[in-house]
């Protein structure tokens, strides 16, 4: 036992320290020491504003955050698995361990950032239109929003390439984003339904 401990109990009432030694409680003033407080955390949704509470679906900068960032991480993530890919066809026989780790690691690098920021600039881009429908179209938010800017999506981005690239690209941009809404969003809602 320490000083500081002893001070202690030379300053609690005599009742307190009947309870500490019958419990074996260390600090029967600050509840927060349990070990269940750390678990007890709040369920419900955490606002700082009235009108946040309100809200019955994400902002625009919060879905151009969240698109934006998902899309970033998982075309980094696909594009460092096609570097190891690559990586492993261009080694060849003999090389040290420390040649095929290079080459490994500026393989993932750059092919995981070019990927990455095209699909981060796709869900820029369909994050934008989306919001732009919104709108326009007085808040409404359904699937007519969201087929939309997928096809708008495709087409800004193949635009480029000129207008059949630009067709092609509003196609698979609205099939990709119809495939998103049957598919995507009842996983959303079972898996993250804050998120949806």
């Amino acid at each position: 036992m320490s000083l500081a401990d002893d001070a202690w109990q030379a300053a609690a009432p005599e009742e307190e320290q009947q309870q500490r030694h019958q419990h074996q409680v260390v600090f029967p003033h600050y509840p927060a020491y349990r070990a269940l407080a750390l678990y007890e955390l709040p369920t419900s949704p955490e606002s700082l504003f009235e009108e946040q509470a309100l809200r019955s679906c994400r902002t625009w900068s919060e879905d151009l955050t969240l698109y934006t960032g998902v899309s970033y991480l998982t075309g980094v993530a696909a594009g460092a698995v096609e570097g190891l890919r690559r990586a492993a066809v261009e080694a060849e026989r003999g090389e040290s361990l420390k040649l095929r780790t290079s080459r490994a690691l500026n393989n993932c690098s750059s092919v995981g950032r070019a990927c990455g920021n095209r699909l981060g600039v796709i869900a820029m881009l369909f994050s934008g239109t989306r919001s732009a429908l919104s709108h326009y179209r007085s808040g409404a938010d359904d699937w007519v929003n969201t087929a939309a800017a997928g096809v708008a999506t495709g087409a800004l981005y193949r635009m480029p390439g000129g207008p059949r690239s630009a067709i092609v690209g509003g196609l698979v941009g609205g099939i990709l984003a119809g495939a998103g809404l049957v598919a995507g969003r009842p996983l959303l809602h079972k898996f993250a339904p804050n998120l949806g």
